[in-house]
């Protein structure tokens, strides 16, 4: 288990027992735009040559409306050293809250951009496939897929494009010619 995934699911328990996981999330996806938005920011906060103290202060400053989750989470980075983990740990926490409001993100990749009505029968049946959860899509358009889609759902790939199943006969076609 990764440091990111271990700070994740402590700061997911944290924020469930206080009732404040979404705005946790929020607070927490700002501070990371506001890191990528400001390079002076981003330095004072993941600069190795900047003492913890410095940087201590400056979470406390720009952590005063935030979730006291928010807040007591960016502060033990700070204390603990482990500034560097903080976008993998949000991304993983917010994986985490959405798992428990049984939302479920699914990448889809097409050869053409789907419309609004395909969207939703997709989403429609993919809520069926995966018990009922809240489907939230991220669509990319690859035109060298042919046709058909590749969907991605956490760690696992699946394969339904016209360039998938055309590799996976060819492949068919050399193990029998190999034995």
């Amino acid at each position: 288990m990764s440091a990111a995934t271990t700070y994740a699911e402590a700061l997911f328990e944290a924020a469930h027992e206080l009732e404040e996981l979404e705005e946790t999330l929020e607070n927490l996806k700002d501070f990371v735009d506001a890191l990528h938005e400001s390079e002076e920011l981003s330095d004072v906060f993941y600069g190795v040559h900047i003492p913890e103290t410095q940087k201590r202060r400056v979470v406390d400053a720009l952590t005063e409306g935030m979730s006291t989750s928010a807040r007591n989470f960016l502060k033990i980075l700070v204390d603990n050293g482990r500034v560097e983990i903080l976008e993998d740990t949000v991304w993983r926490y917010e994986d985490l809250v959405e798992e428990h409001q049984g939302k479920v993100e699914v990448e889809v990749t097409t050869a053409v951009e789907l419309s609004d009505e395909m969207l939703e029968q997709v989403r429609s049946r993919l809520g069926e496939i995966l018990s009922g959860r809240e489907v939230m899509l991220e669509t990319h358009v690859n035109p060298n897929l042919v046709g058909g889609a590749v969907f991605r759902v956490g760690g696992q790939r699946m394969d339904g494009s016209i360039r998938g199943q055309l590799q996976g006969l060819r492949q068919q076609m050399l193990e029998r010619s190999v034995v």
